[in-house]
């Protein structure tokens, strides 16, 4: 049943964020969204202190102004070093690819997003946990 699972999606096209937070909610999933690295860095200390702290997947933009998703996802491991992250790109390139894959992310997906995919490969990286 996947309205318990709790998925953070960041991205600094706010457009992007709204409509895969829109579909993802849909789905029956708790959907936590930042539009920047360190807004998803303070949405992470407040589960921390408050609501059960769980995260099952992150989802995050690769090119952000200030921290990138590699540089996030850094950050994030290092407080919950098991959540899987799907990296989403226009822009990587095989040193981005590289850099995500090194961070640890599950998988590198390009824009645009093709949803299905997108919700498949959701299904599979919370059920790799």
């Amino acid at each position: 049943m996947t309205d318990s699972y709790r998925i953070l999606i960041v991205d600094d096209d706010l457009d992007i964020l709204a409509n895969l937070s829109d579909i993802l909610s849909e789905l029956g999933y708790e959907i936590i969204t930042a539009a920047s690295g360190q807004e998803a860095l303070e949405k992470l200390s407040e589960l921390d202190s408050g609501e059960g702290g769980r995260l099952d997947l992150c989802l995050l933009d690769f090119k952000m102004p200030g921290m990138d998703g590699v540089e996030l996802l850094e950050k994030i491991h290092v407080l919950r070093p098991a959540v899987p992250a799907i990296m989403v790109t226009a822009y990587a390139g095989e040193d981005g690819d590289r850099r995500a894959m090194e961070a640890g992310t599950w998988k590198v997906m390009r824009k645009p997003v093709d949803v299905r995919l997108l919700i498949g490969m959701i299904g599979q990286a919370i059920v790799s946990q």
